[in-house]
């Protein structure tokens, strides 16, 4: 075979190996925190520290049309901002069993403070407050801060705050201490992208909502949350595969599991690991993650070569979320 004829035959094998594709899939999952309270910790306090720095003066300004201007009318968005947080923050925490109550001390407890630097207080401050308080803990919002942007035709606004906590326990001990970046957006389309002429929030109602969204965020990082994660459904030019995950797409999981077994032990190599792939991505749907990891390995094997590199590395790339699934299921048991 000369090295021309070789040549094509390779062109004409990579071509018949790469008719593969893959469709998103997006899935809400239910992902543990990535902390956790102490297990004697049943009465919690919480409160705002008032840290700002020094060099954080523009809380009466906002950005409009990209230039900075002052704001015709004042109003504390500090009070309203953290105010909003803690109380989202606190029915939260009343959600979980693990708490007898939740204490929201008033914005005005500790004065505000500019610093250069914000640091942890020392010791006793944080054992006074919670004798004061009767907790076993606390969580402390040392600083806030946030700034709010806006087109001048208003047609899209944001803001973006940026925080830091800290989380004190019964042992005298700062167990977390964490800073927190956000940015909530607003634009006049739906969430599919389509216009509507939704009216874009003026700067008050803007920091309201992003402080909501502030508690609720900060919460996901000791309590369990549903979070939106994404998939890919694999498919190809065969018709019946085309089927299939145009159901999965639907979340009709087990009418395209019935076309996928039809598969899953058929000559066709490539109909063959797209089935098993697409199966365990149906058997994490369903909850069997154990499951799903068996057939992600039979879809391995079947993707080993040179001419199915992309089709492996996806494949590959799904057991390890499927690892890290398994680990959140036996870390989300134990905070239940």
């Amino acid at each position: 075979m000369s090295p021309k004829t070789r040549l094509l035959w390779i062109v004409l094998l990579l071509s018949l190996s790469s008719c593969v594709s893959y469709e998103k899939y997006s899935m809400e999952v239910f992902k543990p925190g990535e902390r956790s309270f102490p297990e004697n910790m049943h009465k919690i306090a919480l409160v705002a520290r008032n840290l700002k720095y020094k060099a954080d003066t523009l809380q009466n300004y906002q950005a409009k049309n990209y230039r900075l201007i002052k704001d015709r009318s004042r109003f504390n968005g500090d009070s309203l901002a953290i105010s909003t947080c803690m109380d989202t923050l606190e029915a939260r925490l009343l959600q979980q069993p693990q708490f007898d109550s939740v204490l929201v001390l008033p914005f005005h407890t500790f004065p505000v403070t500019r610093v250069n630097e914000i640091r942890p207080a020392k010791t006793e401050w944080y054992k006074k407050l919670a004798a004061q308080t009767g907790a076993d803990g606390l969580i402390v919002l040392d600083m806030f801060s946030c700034f709010y942007s806006v087109t001048h035709d208003n047609m899209s606004a944001n803001v973006v705050t940026s925080n830091i906590w800290s989380v004190y326990n019964n042992r005298s001990e700062i167990i977390d201490r964490y800073t927190q970046i956000d940015t909530l957006y607003w634009d006049q389309s739906d969430a599919d992208g389509s216009y509507k002429k939704y009216k874009i929030p003026d700067k008050k109602s803007a920091v309201a909502m992003a402080a909501g969204v502030i508690g609720e965020n900060y919460s996901k990082r000791f309590l369990p949350a549903w979070t939106t994660v994404y998939r890919d459904i694999m498919t190809c030019s065969n018709p019946d595969l085309k089927i299939a995950a145009d159901l999965a797409g639907k979340n009709k999981w087990d009418e395209a599991s019935v076309i996928w077994n039809k598969y899953a032990n058929t000559s066709g190599k490539r109909n063959q690991l797209i089935a098993k792939y697409n199966l365990a991505l149906a058997s994490e749907m369903n909850g069997n993650v154990d499951q799903a990891l068996e057939l992600i390995a039979e879809s391995a094997l079947l993707s080993s070569g040179a001419f199915r590199s992309a089709e492996n590395e996806l494949i590959r790339k799904y057991a390890v979320v499927l690892e890290r699934r398994k680990n959140e299921i036996k870390k989300l048991n134990a905070q239940q």
